[in-house]
Order: structure tokens, then C-alpha cells, then sequence
């Protein structure tokens, strides 16, 4: 996993390199809340094949140092700076549910580096529910530990290994820097905004999504000029973990159509 230093930050990312034309878009995968870039490494697997594509580690998650940030704007430089410092003059960005706001958040102050928007789970506001901010700084404060079969988010049909598996992944953050997270999805507004994105946008959710469920999504098709909505069955919060298959098909098939044309 390359690592370069960012604004005094050891940033951690990881990078599939693929034998690709001038013509094939390179890809920027932005992780959701107490995650890491390792959740999108086997849709990265499926990708290599044809595309260039980075998934970053946000600064305090996985292997990158920093405390975390409480807006999704402070991701969103870490981002542009990564985008500037390997040689990508542009990219498609591709955010999951927090992930997704650190997306429009770089792609409104930073429109030259984002050529096309992949929102994965995620929406234009990405209010969190009191109790579980109130749950996270509990964590925090070390009052009491995440539960590994905590289900929520998850379609029915979510195998317990995919759930746990999950869990753990997201139990491992530090939870001082999940907290901050959740104040960050908290925090996130580009309702009145994202009318002026006008690049080519795939919005992707999950059917049975509780987190950012669908509305979330419709609301980007039909405020962003030129934005698709793709729905994937038997799928919550986590569509290419829980439908890896559905979920390269659609962003593939999406990407081919953009770069024939």
C-alpha cells in the first residue's frame, strides 16, 4: 500500500494499476464512516482488468495518521491534494455514504479534478439519527464496545459472516475518530448545492438501504442534471459488499458508455 504525506498527514491508499488507454477512467474510491479503503478492494480486483483505480485510507482510519475530521470538507482537501500528488489531472470519484459527501464536497471546490461522480449509498444530506451519535460517543468514552452482529444497515438476506466481518472492520477505528465521523455525515448539506454539479453522475443504493435509503438517491436524479439512479436488490447499506457482482456490472457498464462516448 503507497503512502505519501499530506498536509503533515502519513496518508495510506491503495492502488490497482491496469494496462489502460488514454480513453479509460481512472477511479478514486472514498470510504463511509469508521471504515477504510479496504472495503473496496475486491470490487478494485474486478476493475483492474480495464481501469486505474485508488482507494484511500481518510487521515485517522486504516493505516493513515490524524485524528479524523468533524466535516466533510477537511476530507475533501486530503483528497484533492492525494488526486494532485500521484499525477491524475483528473478522475472519477466514487464516495460511499460519508464517502459520498466528501465526494460533492471535492467536486464543488475542486470541479477541474473530478471529470464524472459515482454516489454509492449516500444522498446530498446525510442527517444521522441522535441515538446513534449518542451510541458513538458513548464508544468513545469507553463506556461501552461495538456490538459484531449489529445487523443494522444490512438487507435481510446479508449473510452473518458479511455482517460480522463488517462490524469488525468498523469496530476497529479508533471510536474518538468514528464519533467524528458521524458528525461529519451529521454536518453534510449540499441540498442547495448540488443543482450546479452537472457532470456525469451514478447514483447507486441498495433497496432495503435504512441508513440512506432510496429517497436519498431519487433526490440526486432529480436535482443533479445529469445523474442515474441505479437500484440494487436484496441490498442495504452496502451494496458492493453485499452485491458485489450487481454493483461492478452497473459501474462498469456505466463507465463503458462514458468513455465511448
Amino acid at each position: 500500500m503507497p503512502v505519501t504525506t499530506l498536509d503533515d498527514l502519513s496518508i495510506y491508499y491503495e492502488h490497482n494499476k491496469a494496462e489502460a488507454n488514454s480513453k479509460t477512467k481512472k477511479v478514486l474510491y472514498i470510504h463511509g464512516t469508521g471504515c477504510n479503503s479496504s472495503v473496496f478492494v475486491p470490487h478494485m480486483e474486478l476493475m483492474q482488468a480495464s481501469r486505474d483505480t485508488i482507494a484511500i485510507d481518510l487521515p485517522g482510519h486504516g493505516r493513515s495518521s490524524g485524528k479524523g475530521f468533524r466535516g466533510v470538507a477537511d476530507h475533501a482537501y486530503i483528497c484533492s491534494e492525494l488526486i494532485r500528488s500521484i499525477g491524475w489531472t483528473d478522475c472519477v470519484v466514487a464516495g460511499h455514504s460519508l464517502g459520498g459527501g466528501v465526494a460533492l464536497a471535492l467536486a464543488l471546490s475542486n470541479p477541474e479534478q473530478v471529470s464524472e461522480l459515482v454516489m454509492i449509498d449516500s444522498g446530498a444530506r446525510l442527517r444521522v439519527n441522535p441515538a446513534t451519535i449518542n451510541l458513538a460517543k458513548l464508544r468513545a468514552a469507553g463506556q461501552i464496545t461495538a456490538d459484531s452482529n449489529n445487523r443494522m444497515g444490512f438487507a435481510k438476506a446479508a449473510s452473518s459472516n458479511l455482517v460480522i466481518q463488517t462490524n469488525q472492520l468498523m469496530a476497529d477505528c479508533d471510536p474518538r475518530v468514528t464519533l467524528r465521523d458521524w458528525i461529519a455525515d451529521d454536518t453534510c448539506d449540499f441540498m442547495a448545492r448540488v443543482k450546479d454539479i452537472c457532470i456525469p453522475t451514478l447514483a447507486i443504493c441498495g433497496r432495503e438501504d435504512e441508513l440512506t435509503p432510496i429517497k436519498y438517491s431519487e433526490y440526486l436524479t432529480k436535482t443533479m442534471p445529469n445523474c442515474t439512479l441505479k437500484i440494487i436488490e436484496n441490498a442495504g447499506h452496502w451494496t458492493f459488499l453485499e452485491q458485489p457482482d450487481v454493483f461492478f456490472d452497473y459501474v462498469n457498464e456505466w463507465l463503458s458508455q462514458i468513455e465511448r462516448n
